[in-house]
């Protein structure tokens, strides 16, 4: 490398690439303004601090017409497929350079080997032409004729990383490159603006990527040697920044930094990505004696509840990036260890397997085990020289829900009796119970006056426990008058509406029911294995046996007509499982994505944010229907939780 310095780089030494995509020929539903703003002020801050010659910047743009570029003498071209790899795999490759800079804003999807896949602005439905950015790296890795060239790489992307099955109209298909044998001396920093599963978010105001954003304030204090040499810690900087902006509900994304990959695709961690020679050894791994006493502590012991949350706290609390699996390893949880101690990472000086066992010992509900756990991190701890462990957090509170349990009564159709509960801070509190048998409307009436009495309770949910044929009651929909003066409200609108089948939950039903909620609490609310999505043609005899032979799914999206409603509805009470979501009225969409693509939103899928999430679908946005939008089609959603059950005692 030519340098003024040990350090110091020569700008006439690198080249760049800078992408930024507003405006897709796909569809105008793509249209995503500031990708191309972005992509100018890297540019901007390439030519200008950090000095590099403006013909080596390579800029491609599709701004939108309300926002082309304020700097018109700026040449660009399209960021079509020929145009793109012909500069990335023909024109770069041969130029004589130090450092490869690679900038791309625009929409982003991982395919199911994690791949990031960034399409192109001529890709269409059919033929979803895009770059394979994994591909990509590892072409450039490989070792080749001109070993002396782009020695250091960095690549920048301000994009979703999606999963493709929730775009299952877009049809990517492989993308390879042809790469060689990697070549160890070629070092690559990839910087992504989320987590795998997560969107990256777009701050309208600002006609900005929020990470290119927060991005640009850190490299404009920066000359072009400080923001290489420095870019672990300047990663880590925005790290912080964001983990700010979400406690303050101003961001959901986290973003996230790889140094380097070896030839499968796993991370390879070290703190000066520039000098490979100058990485720590990184924290210790277990020894033979803490894995005999492990052994011993784990032997014949089932995944606990919560184990995913411990799993995931021994990566923040490290400061290592989270696997982009976003489940648990198979294998139970001596697998679960072995997998930690293998991603030991170079950021502190603790194995991940420590700090996973102490939040396993703080929400274990046997406290010898957790005592013979906890004295177990003590000692390994202090042998291997490890750092403090903090105490784990702990469970979130769950809000304040009222239950609302009607019985069909046995003499005379249409009516039932009721009970209600109050559940809060982990006890029920029986509120009111029917004397006699009720209509559907005087049910409502009764709710009306709890819901108004209870007003300072701070409710949160209504859990409707029914019978078989309530199932299609809206009750969401239901309208009230508990608001001002008496107005009706929507129920669904102020309250998250969760229903309830307990009384469907016999048999062997019973025993996969429990066996799935306990499989939910132990791997997670975002695990890719939660969550099965179906449509009419998956609907037939053996639904229910499908869905009952493993542990996942936990849930269903039940993307159904009418006439398979309740075929559907059988087989998820058949098989146990504990979470369901339908279109009311069995009207399915017509969405061109299915519904887990329209209930991920702005986050990948977490099933904990479902009730959440369907009660702010439920709300339409001002003047939706008078400027000719259409509301959200309505869903129904049972969330079925075998350890929220209240006592009953037996009807008169």
């Amino acid at each position: 490398m030519s340098t003024a310095g040990p350090e110091g780089i020569d700008p006439r030494r690198v080249f760049a690439l800078v992408v930024g995509i507003e405006s897709y020929e796909i569809s105008h539903e793509w249209d995503l303004p500031g990708a191309a703003r972005d992509a100018l002020r890297i540019a901007e801050w390439l030519t200008d601090i950090a000095g590099v010659p403006d013909s080596q910047v390579n800029l491609l743009l599709s701004p939108l017409d309300r926002s082309q570029p304020d700097a018109p003498g700026r040449h660009y071209l399209t960021p079509t497929q020929e145009n793109v790899e012909r500069i990335l795999f023909k024109e770069l490759p041969a130029c004589d350079g130090d450092l490869l800079w690679i900038y791309w804003a625009g929409h982003g999807f991982l395919d199911q080997s994690q791949q990031m896949l960034l399409p192109y602005v001529d890709a269409t439905c059919d033929w979803t032409t895009h770059l394979n950015l994994e591909a990509a790296l590892r072409w450039w890795k490989g070792a080749g004729p001109a070993d002396s060239r782009f020695r250091r790489q960095i690549v920048i992307g301000d994009a979703c990383r999606i999963d493709t099955r929730w775009a299952s109209k877009l049809a990517f298909g492989e993308k390879e490159y042809g790469a060689r044998p990697p070549d160890p001396e070629r070092r690559q920093f990839t910087l992504y603006a989320a987590h795998a599963g997560e969107v990256a978010q777009n701050l309208a105001d600002r006609g900005a990527g929020q990470f290119t954003d927060a991005l640009m304030r850190r490299l404009n204090e920066a000359t072009l040697d400080e923001s290489v040499q420095r870019l672990v810690d300047i990663a880590r900087s925005l790290q912080a920044d964001f983990r700010k902006l979400r406690l303050e509900g101003l961001a959901w994304q986290h973003p996230q930094f790889v140094i380097d990959r070896d030839w499968s695709g796993s991370t390879i961690f070290g703190d000066r990505w520039t000098d490979p020679a100058s990485a720590g050894p990184g924290a210790p791994c277990l020894d033979q004696l803490a894995w005999r006493e492990l052994g011993q502590l784990l032997h014949d012991r089932r995944t606990p509840a919560y184990t995913h949350d411990a799993y995931r706290w021994a990566f923040d609390i490290t400061g290592c990036a989270f696997p982009a699996h976003r489940g648990l390893p198979p294998g139970g949880l001596t697998a679960i260890a072995y997998d930690l101690d293998a991603r030991q990472g170079r950021q502190r000086d603790m194995p991940l397997t420590l700090p996973f066992m102490r939040h396993l010992a703080a929400r274990s509900s046997e406290p010898t085990w957790a005592d013979a756990v906890d004295a177990w991190v003590d000692t390994t701890r202090e042998r291997l020289g490890s750092a403090p462990i903090p105490a784990p957090p702990g469970p979130d509170p769950e809000p304040p829900g009222l239950h609302v349990h009607l019985t069909d009564d046995p003499e005379e159709d249409s009516v039932h009796w009721v009970r209600m509960w109050i559940y809060h801070q982990g006890v029920f509190e029986a509120v009111w119970e029917s004397g006699r048998p009720l209509t559907m409307a005087a049910v409502r009436d009764r709710l009306a006056e709890q819901l108004l009495v209870k007003r300072d309770v701070g409710l949160v949910r209504i859990e409707f426990h029914l019978p078989y044929g309530l199932l299609e009651e809206e009750f969401e929909h239901w309208r009230l008058p508990i608001g001002r003066r008496g107005k009706e409200i929507e129920l669904g609108c102020h309250y998250e509406i969760l229903l309830r089948c307990p009384d469907e939950r016999d048999g062997m039903a019973g025993e996969y029911w429990r066996r799935k909620w306990q499989w939910f609490k132990a791997h997670g609310s975002e695990d890719p294995k939660a969550v099965h999505e179906l449509g009419d043609h998956d609907v037939g005899e053996a639904l229910g046996v499908f869905l009952q032979a493993t542990e996942p799914p936990v849930c269903v999206l039940a993307d159904v007509s009418e006439q398979h409603l309740l075929d559907t509805l059988d087989a998820v009470l058949d098989a146990g499982v504990p979470i369901a979501v339908w279109p009311r009225r069995g009207k399915a969409t017509q969405d061109r994505d299915g519904m887990a693509a329209r209930l991920v939103g702005a986050n990948r899928m977490d099933l904990r944010r479902l009730p959440a999430l369907l009660k702010a679908r439920r709300i339409p946005s001002p003047g939706a229907l008078a400027d000719g939008g259409q509301l959200w089609p309505p869903l129904a959603l049972m969330w079925d939780d075998p350890e929220r059950l209240p006592e009953r005692r037996p009807l008169s």
